[in-house]
């Protein structure tokens, strides 16, 4: 495994793109489906455990067997998209943000195609899947950089007002360490958004990343006791 930097900031967009464990009435999980219950508890752990040592995925054997397991469970998912959240609850695992991972996690192995088929397959199950795995940033991931600028361009071109596809654009910037780019649309989701929501919360995580990669600590201080963590805003 390899660190990863920038993983702090990829990484959130999972937890904050409308897709949760909860759900108002999840039904009963399905028979069938109950065997996937063990295979995603023991890649959440690792993942967790990833996560938590600030490490990306490298390891190709185990990816393969995530590959595996999600194709299976989007296929199985299929004309029932409801179980994903009994899913969730019978597993303890919050199963759309590990369905994220590992796509992002396959991107940055080089696997785009097979990242790019499994956001395919999940497109199936969610609707406004552009808003919850957003195509150029696998793009980044993979080292496709001038291809994933243009298209997430184009994207802020088309909807200049939509601050959720701002901040994966901001995201997508920071990944491809265009900074100054990424700052300046930082600073303007800042100053159009609520505080404390998703696109605030981006802005301040990037903008303090920012801060310190450019060597402004200082600033990178005073900016984040007057705005506060993310994690300080989304309450525990």
């Amino acid at each position: 495994m390899s660190t990863a930097p920038q993983s702090g900031i990829v990484r959130r967009m999972n937890r904050e793109q409308g897709m949760s464990p909860e759900h108002p009435s999840p039904p009963s999980l399905d028979e069938d489906l109950r065997s996937f219950s063990k295979e995603l508890r023991e890649s959440w752990e690792s993942l967790m455990a990833r996560r938590a040592a600030g490490l990306v995925q490298t390891d190709k054997e185990e990816l393969a067997l995530d590959l595996e397991v999600a194709k299976r469970l989007c296929t199985s998912l299929v004309g029932r998209p409801k179980q994903l959240w009994a899913l969730a609850k019978e597993s303890e695992v919050d199963v759309s943000a590990w369905l994220i991972e590992t796509m992002m996690d396959l991107s940055h192995n080089g696997l785009l195609d097979e990242a790019l088929a499994l956001r395919k397959d999940l497109g199936m199950l969610l609707t406004s899947i552009d808003r919850v795995v957003y195509r150029p940033l696998l793009l980044a991931l993979a080292g496709q950089h001038e291809e994933a600028i243009t298209e997430a361009k184009a994207d802020l071109t088309r909807t200049p007002d939509d601050l959720t596809i701002a901040d994966h654009v901001a995201t997508v910037l920071f990944t491809c360490s265009q900074l100054s780019e990424a700052e300046r649309l930082s600073r303007h989701i800042l100053t159009r958004s609520p505080s404390g929501s998703h696109p605030h919360q981006g802005a301040v995580q990037r903008l303090v990343e920012i801060l310190h990669q450019t060597g402004r600590h200082k600033e990178a201080r005073q900016f984040l006791s007057q705005h506060g963590s993310p994690s300080e805003q989304s309450g525990p």
